[in-house]
C-alpha cells in the first residue's frame, strides 16, 4: 500500500471516529473518553515510515475476531504515542468487555504488538499505558 493511500486511510479513520463520537452526543455525559499512550521498551528509533495503530475493541465474544469500535492510525509517529477516543456511551453494551490493542508496522510488516490485555472499564475510565513488544528476535 502506498504512503499516499495510507495517509488518506488514516485521515478517513480519524474522521469517522470523530463523526461517530460527535454525531450521537448531546452532552459530555453521553461520551466515554478513553485515552492513554503507546510505548515500547527497546532502545531503538522507529523508521520514518513506521505506522502506529491503536484500536478500542469489544473483546467479549470468544472464537471470533474482536469488534473494533474506534481506531487511530498515525504515520511517522514517535513513542510515547498519545491517543484519545471519544465514543458515544450508547455504543457500549452492558456486560461486554472492552480493550485497547496497539501495533507498530513498518512497510506493512509487524514490528511491535501488545502481548498483554489492556481492559478498559467503561464506568471508571483511567488512562491506559499500552506497552508493545518487539515481534520476533
Amino acid at each position: 500500500m502506498s504512503n499516499a493511500v495510507k495517509r488518506i486511510l488514516s485521515k478517513m479513520l480519524i474522521s469517522v471516529a470523530i463523526i461517530v463520537g460527535l454525531g450521537a452526543c448531546a452532552s459530555s455525559n453521553d461520551l466515554v473518553t478513553v485515552s492513554g499512550d503507546v510505548t515500547y521498551r527497546e532502545r531503538i528509533a522507529l523508521p520514518a515510515d513506521a505506522v502506529i495503530k491503536v484500536q478500542l475493541k469489544d473483546v467479549s465474544l470468544q472464537d471470533t475476531k474482536a469488534i473494533v469500535l474506534a481506531e487511530m492510525m498515525s504515520e511517522n509517529a514517535m513513542t510515547p504515542y498519545s491517543f484519545e477516543f471519544q465514543i458515544a456511551r450508547d455504543q457500549f453494551q452492558q456486560g461486554h468487555t472492552y480493550a485497547i490493542g496497539a501495533r507498530i508496522e513498518v512497510n506493512g510488516e509487524l514490528w511491535f504488538i501488545n502481548t498483554q490485555s489492556y481492559i478498559v472499564n467503561i464506568d471508571e475510565v483511567q488512562p491506559v499505558n499500552v506497552v508493545v513488544n518487539k515481534v520476533g528476535g
